[in-house]
């Protein structure tokens, strides 16, 4: 099946060089602006309030809150292209979910809220919460280096620490923005940018105790949580992060059944080629935006880590911008917002706390035409007081 006038294609992209593969939370226009303006409304949420007064619906707040919700996810998501999925917590339990659009426009699968859709490097947190467990359990500090958990590091790595990796503050270099022969053959795994980093003279690129974002540094902490823990990365994940809360989420490779990721060019969609890579740690977690937005209490309620742990890490981060540092795997504001953003292989994800970190919102897309930050305040400013 495709969508009404679209075409659909493959599109070829290399891993050194796609502006879609590079999956930061500080790309292009989403430099943290899809989690500012928590209070603002768009004319369309004025319209729907509106008119649900009107028509004596607002008697149930949370009723009106709902309609408002899919009255904004109907305005931007059609039903016959690649679509999203997103959902609203408030204390863990999800009290909006919608989906739209379709999950594989050859087959003409439809999205659904149980559909799970890779979500990229929002995936991040998870990874830092797992370093701050085994901080917890004296396993390992935040302020040891790299080389006293890694084998066969340089001498320069013997000078960062692990906090310095969680908060992208190493200035080791992004392996997604360098060419792919400067690694195996594909898919790249973690082993391969593990030996990058030993042996590659280009491997530190920028300077240490600056910001920059690079997946390199959350690849090296999924290979530290696997060397202390003498357990395999998503295996361990999977049993001490995602089992004992229930979360339904998978850290790996694609499967058959997963959406398909589409490139929105102009006025047709293009299938995404898939990563060239199998990397943990920076992402690679898939799951759906109800889990996702059910996770989003353990920043407010956490039961893996003590609160004291999680709010030292998230005052602890590194500057990013006016107004925004970057804690464990999150961007965390001078209000408290919390979010983070993630795309690639066509999926796209945002993610967002409110400052009193009652409310989450998460939204997940398998194609990158939608502008997430739109959407992510028009929700916000229907659930966020």
């Amino acid at each position: 099946m495709l969508a009404k006038g679209r075409g659909v294609r493959v599109l070829r992209v290399s891993i050194g060089g796609c502006r879609r593969c590079v999956d930061s939370p500080l790309r292009r226009g989403h430099d943290g602006a899809m989690f500012r303006g928590w209070l603002g409304r768009s004319w369309l949420i004025v319209a729907v309030a509106s008119a649900l007064v009107l028509s004596g619906c607002a008697q149930d707040p949370t009723a009106e809150k709902r309609a408002a919700s899919t009255e904004v996810f109907e305005a931007v998501v059609p039903d016959d292209t690649p679509g999203c999925s997103a959902a609203v917590s408030i204390d863990g339990d999800v009290v909006w979910a919608e989906a739209r659009g379709v999950a594989n426009l050859e087959t003409g699968e439809q999205l659904k809220t149980s559909t799970a859709i890779h979500i990229a490097s929002v995936g991040k947190q998870f990874t830092a919460v797992a370093v701050l467990m085994l901080a917890e359990q004296g396993l390992l500090s935040l302020d040891d280096s790299p080389a006293d958990h890694l084998d066969g590091m340089p001498a320069w790595v013997e000078d960062l620490t692990i906090n310095d990796l969680m908060h992208h503050t190493s200035g080791i270099a992004e392996f997604l923005r360098l060419p792919s022969s400067n690694f195996g053959a594909p898919p790249l795994n973690n082993d391969d940018i593990l030996e990058f980093v030993r042996t590659s003279p280009i491997a530190q690129s920028g300077t240490p105790g600056a910001f920059s974002y690079s997946n390199t540094n959350y690849t090296l902490l999924a290979d530290i949580v696997t060397e202390v823990t003498g357990v395999e990365f998503a295996d361990w994940m999977q049993a001490e992060v995602f089992g004992p809360l229930d979360l339904e989420a998978r850290i790996g490779p694609p499967m058959p059944s997963d959406p398909v990721g589409y490139e929105a060019v102009v006025d047709d969609f293009m299938i995404a080629e898939p990563f060239a890579w199998e990397v943990v740690g920076p992402g690679f977690v898939t799951m759906t935006a109800s889990e996702l937005a059910r996770w989003g209490d353990q920043l407010r309620a956490p039961s893996l880590v003590s609160a004291e742990t999680l709010d030292d890490a998230l005052a602890d981060g590194a500057p990013v911008d006016e107004g925004w540092t970057y804690g464990p795997g999150l961007l965390v504001a001078d209000d408290g917002t919390l979010g983070h953003d993630g795309a690639g292989a066509g999926d796209e994800t945002s993610f967002a706390v409110s400052p009193d970190r009652h409310t989450t919102i998460a939204i997940s897309c398998n194609h990158d035409g939608l502008h997430l930050p739109t959407v992510m305040n028009d929700l916000a400013a229907v659930w966020v007081d």
